[in-house]
């Protein structure tokens, strides 16, 4: 089960993009749940066409849960540090995002 939007909302967020990002995260509640890989496809996309127009970014939980080439749930999480790479079991694609965030929040600043 992936959290609610309503557990963590960004105080510099407008009315319009917390009601985005609840739809989202009801989108991936409902990829999760599908049976046809149809349905996962477009609940993802749709989940990001309103990320996009809305300009709210998808949380990090999300954006590690699915594959970012062909749509698809069915992937492997694997933690090389500092690296958390998420491997598809459909198409082979590979992510690769930061394990460390504080340490790359801190470069930024």
């Amino acid at each position: 089960m992936v959290k609610q939007a309503s557990d963590k909302p960004d105080k510099k967020m407008k009315s319009f993009q917390k009601i985005a990002l609840e739809r989202i995260y009801r989108l991936f509640e409902l990829a999760e749940k599908a049976e046809e890989e149809k349905y996962v496809k477009r609940y993802l996309e749709l989940a990001q066409t309103i990320g996009k127009k809305t300009k709210v970014k998808l949380p990090s939980e999300l954006k590690q849960s699915y594959c970012k080439k062909c749509l698809g749930l069915n992937v492997k999480k694997i933690i090389e540090p500092p690296f958390l790479i998420i491997k598809c079991n459909d198409c082979g694609f590979e992510k690769k995002y930061s394990s460390e965030p504080e340490k790359r929040k801190k470069q930024e600043k």
